[in-house]
């Protein structure tokens, strides 16, 4: 495989330290890059990859060795890793799309809203953990939504980043802080908004605000009942 740089500088890293292994590498958003993070991601590999938010950590959500392979390169414990899809279509063949989720889906996605509905669908428990529900979120770049599309729909999108630590804007801090944890890393230029998605629950008639991010509260508020939102 060939090398990846920088600004003219080699910066391929040697994967999981084993001589002859495979390398770390860093490449663009061509139609070829795109194809060919797409097939890795099939064949169980990680990846890192730039949204409208930040970059993300991506595998096949279907996929339980890979998923749990990610968990560990996140050095993640707990917790559960988001899905982003490349339509709604996608969104609702996964997750319960209705009532309060579909007014939100329509009115933020593609946008930085993730949420997190009833899955319709067996995924790996690191995706779900101890809530058993799973979140969803169309990203607003148009790049990466065709990535997501060659993956075959869905890839995972937790932040690129060690557990705890910020989330990162550029391919090249995702290389200096995961280093040797992912096979490919796409450079997209700097993450638009540089701010994590806002996440919201929907059960049902009730919605509730897990974190807060690129959009706000009071936005969210506008858009449901007041009464409905915590």
């Amino acid at each position: 495989m060939r090398a990846g740089t920088v600004n003219g500088l080699d910066i391929s890293v040697g994967y999981e330290g084993q001589p002859g292994a495979l390398m770390t590498r860093i490449v663009g958003m061509s139609i070829e890059d795109i194809e060919e993070a797409a097939k890795l991601v099939l064949e169980g590999r990680l990846i890192a990859y730039p949204t409208d938010t930040v970059y993300g950590l991506g595998c096949n959500p279907f996929d339980a060795d890979a998923v749990d392979r990610l968990g560990k390169a996140k050095e993640r414990v707990k917790g559960s890793l988001p899905i982003l899809v490349s339509s709604l279509k996608d969104a609702e063949r996964l997750g319960e799309i209705s009532g309060l989720a579909a007014t939100l889906a329509n009115r933020f996605w593609p946008g930085p809203l993730t949420l997190v509905v009833q899955p319709r669908h067996n995924f790996p428990a690191r995706i779900t953990g101890n809530t058993l529900l799973v979140g969803l979120r169309i990203p607003n770049h148009e790049k990466a939504r065709r990535l997501i599309k060659e993956c075959g729909g869905a890839l995972i999108g937790t932040s690129a980043n060690l557990s705890g630590r910020p989330s990162l804007r550029t391919a090249e801090e995702v290389l200096r802080e995961l280093e040797d944890r992912v096979d490919l890393v796409i450079d997209g230029g700097p993450a638009p908004l540089g701010r994590e998605s806002t996440v919201v629950r929907v059960l049902g008639n009730e919605s509730t605000v897990l974190r807060d991010g690129a959009i706000s509260r009071d936005d969210i508020l506008k858009t449901l009942p007041v009464t409905r939102v915590s």
